[in-house]
């Protein structure tokens, strides 16, 4: 067994040599010279050395290697613990405007671009009919006013938007559906089912209706305070300027004291959002 073979460290190895050199030097002061033997021996010693010499460039080169690993892997561990922490605070931070799963599927989300499409089709197929009415007491579906996006959001300009926060505007728009909603499913019922309470509503709901609300769906502010959890304050009427600022509204006055009506603007083909 050579002294390669057998050293566990480099300490070990350097004595495994040393001690060759001292047997071989014994041997030749006992023998009276370098014989024969004694140069082999000293020839094995050499390429032993040569081995070693290949195994640390090898080693080095591993050494150089798992160095650049080693940098690789730390900044991937820095990246991820980074979108761990970005995840974990998106997860605790949800807007609470956001779809649930649980959500009524028979709700129709109009956004203005479908809104506009369907427009187009429905004049180029009726040019020479008159568009009909919608009468919004009879339809089986309330459409509702899509979301607003961080991009609109944020193209609002900063003194119509005061302190606002994106998700505030959204958090209003799901108040002003659940207001349509509410309203429209209250119009639809039967007047045998309707309380004595609820058909004061419902006459109340029916005196709002004029020539500019006549076929859309809309709602007045006192409509939005009883069925919905929007205060009205001078927070509430911000929200209500950056939605009509961004056409998910129009606001109708009506006659004498009647409270502004908000519909849906008109480049939306008079459909309420």
């Amino acid at each position: 067994m050579t002294a390669v073979g057998t050293a566990l460290s480099l300490e070990a190895l350097e004595e495994g040599f040393q001690n060759k050199i001292a047997a071989l030097q014994i041997c030749s002061d006992l023998r009276g010279g370098w014989k024969e033997d004694t140069v082999v021996e000293f020839g094995q010693l050499k390429q032993e050395l040569q081995i070693i010499r290949q195994e640390i460039v090898r080693f080095k080169a591993i050494i150089t290697s798992s160095k650049k690993d080693l940098l690789t892997a730390h900044t991937l561990l820095e990246l991820m613990q980074g979108l761990c922490t970005r995840l974990t605070h998106m997860k605790t931070n949800l807007p609470s405007h956001l779809p649930r799963a649980n959500a009524n599927p028979t709700t129709t989300k109009v956004s203005p671009e479908q809104v506009v499409t369907e427009s187009d089709k429905k004049n180029k197929t009726n040019q020479e009919k008159p568009a009909p009415k919608k009468d919004c007491g009879k339809s089986s579906q309330t459409p509702t006013i899509s979301y607003v996006t961080v991009k609109e959001f944020n193209d609002v300009p900063k003194y119509l938007r005061g302190r606002l926060q994106y998700d505030q505007v959204n958090i209003a728009v799901d108040e002003v559906n659940k207001t349509l909603e509410t309203k429209y499913a209250l119009l639809r019922r039967p007047r045998a089912k309707l309380s004595e309470v609820d058909m004061k509503v419902v006459m109340a709901c029916r005196q709002q209706e004029n020539q500019e609300t006549k076929g859309l769906y809309f709602v007045v502010d006192n409509d939005i305070k009883r069925w919905s959890g929007l205060k009205l304050d001078s927070n509430g009427r911000s929200i209500m300027t950056v939605l009509r600022t961004l056409k998910r509204l129009r606001e109708v006055r009506g006659p004498g004291s009647l409270d502004p009506i908000h519909t849906v603007h008109e480049a939306l083909s008079n459909r309420f959002v």
